[in-house]
């Protein structure tokens, strides 16, 4: 009788534990009632049978982890010579419940209670115990409307009382319980909404699954941009962007030429590599002569001097070392342009000038072709500063090989005598 009692409690267990979880346990402060058949297996010192017993339960389910309930228990033992022994007991216990919200709720249970032996001959005595021990309770049959519970129950419990004359100290008892547990009444615990990606909003309002861990949200389950610049606040390195600013992978604005100014703020974008500028993105010019220190072959220029695209202060001629020609032709190469786009900026910044452009040749040749030559060269470089917008009053005119600035003798002097300058007439 005992071992059956063992058996099909366990296998009952086995089976409801397999189940889905298609209700949700007993609801918080519903009460019940939980009539059991017990298999008792009694300490040796009992000196009595093994045999079946009764128990029934009143309880409250207290909190969603906690249920306390009042029981009564009886059985009754074969002994020698045909003798009997019934035991009886009151206790209080308390019971641990694990998982309320699945159908089957696992738990711990611990009472308290007065324990009555009562053998067929001889006085009876009544003992202080203690039981404790797991179980199981697994919904059969939910009713949500009413709040009603048909649960299976089952348990396995130790039940230890203290010692009389014809007992050890304290003998030890063992319990396998099965039957069933009735609830009514209550406030239902409700399940927890699926939350796939774990960021406390329900997947039911989740409008950006898959957020990845320990990311803050708002209210429709999206990663919080504080900022409204794009890029969520787990990645922006530049929390609170100006609004509207464009901002980089990081959260930070773009400062396109990298020279420390963000884009809004630059009032000189493209900025070159590497030069100094000030809070408006814009180089410096310490002297203020309108050439950027990184262009300016002349610091501390006088303020109010004229100065040429070197920021170097002129009066009669600004000179044009580098603008070369081909061998025999008033062809410019390609090296002059950045000389004379300078020029023509000097010529813009001082629009009042009114300038020739003096072309001059080395000593080889006859003078009637150095002088043609002169000229050609010197009128290619007067249209090409109107071209880029100088609007100066300006002449050309060639000079060959009379005003020699150093020795025709060598190279060197040779070359310095093949030059184009822009002499100063007012």
């Amino acid at each position: 009788m005992s071992q059956k009692a063992i058996g099909l409690t366990l296998a009952a267990c086995a089976a409801l534990w397999s189940g889905n979880t298609a209700f949700a346990g007993a609801d918080v402060g519903s009460w019940y009632v939980a009539p059991q058949v017990q298999g008792i297996f009694l300490d040796k010192s009992r000196k009595a049978d093994d045999d079946a017993g009764f128990q029934a339960s009143l309880g409250l389910v207290a909190s969603p982890k906690w249920n306390i309930e009042f029981a009564y228990s009886t059985s009754n033992h074969n002994q020698a010579a045909g003798q009997k022994l019934t035991l009886q007991g009151y206790q209080v216990a308390m019971q641990r419940v694990f998982y309320r919200d699945q159908r089957v709720n696992p738990y711990f249970t611990v009472g308290l209670g007065k324990f009555d032996i009562n053998p067929s001959i001889g006085p009876s005595s009544g003992h202080l115990g203690a039981t404790y021990g797991v179980g199981l309770v697994a919904d059969i049959m939910k009713n949500t409307l009413t709040g009603t519970n048909l649960q299976f129950r089952g348990e396995l419990l130790g039940r230890r009382t203290s010692g009389d004359q014809s007992s050890s100290n304290s003998p030890t008892d063992y319990i396998a319980g099965i039957g069933l547990q009735y609830n009514w009444g209550g406030q239902k615990v409700q399940p927890k909404p699926l939350d796939s990606d774990g960021d406390g909003v329900p997947d039911s309002l989740d409008k950006c699954p898959g957020t990845p861990p320990g990311a803050a949200v708002d209210a429709n389950g999206c990663e919080l941009d504080s900022d409204g610049d794009g890029v969520v606040d787990r990645l922006d390195k530049c929390p609170n962007t100006v609004a509207g600013a464009k901002v980089d992978a990081n959260g930070c604005e773009l400062d396109s030429d990298g020279d420390g100014v963000v884009d809004r703020l630059d009032k000189c974008p493209n900025t070159v590599a590497g030069a100094k500028v000030d809070a408006d993105g814009c180089e410096l010019d310490s002297d203020g002569d309108g050439v950027v220190d990184r262009l300016d072959k002349c610091p501390d220029t006088p303020k109010g001097d004229r100065v040429d695209m070197f920021g170097c202060s002129f009066k009669t001629e600004i000179k044009l070392p580098g603008v070369v020609f081909d061998t025999n032709s008033a062809e410019l190469k390609s090296e002059s342009y950045s000389i004379l786009d300078g020029a023509a900026a000097v010529l813009k910044r001082y629009p009042e000038l009114k300038v020739e452009v003096a072309g001059h040749t080395d000593g080889d040749g006859s003078a009637p072709y150095n002088l043609a030559l002169s000229d050609r060269r010197a009128k290619t470089v007067m249209q090409y500063l109107k071209d880029k917008g100088a609007a100066n009053q300006l002449s050309a005119k060639g000079y060959g090989k009379r005003q020699p600035i150093a020795s025709n003798k060598s190279a060197e002097g040779k070359a310095e005598n093949r030059r184009v300058v822009l002499r100063v007439l007012n």
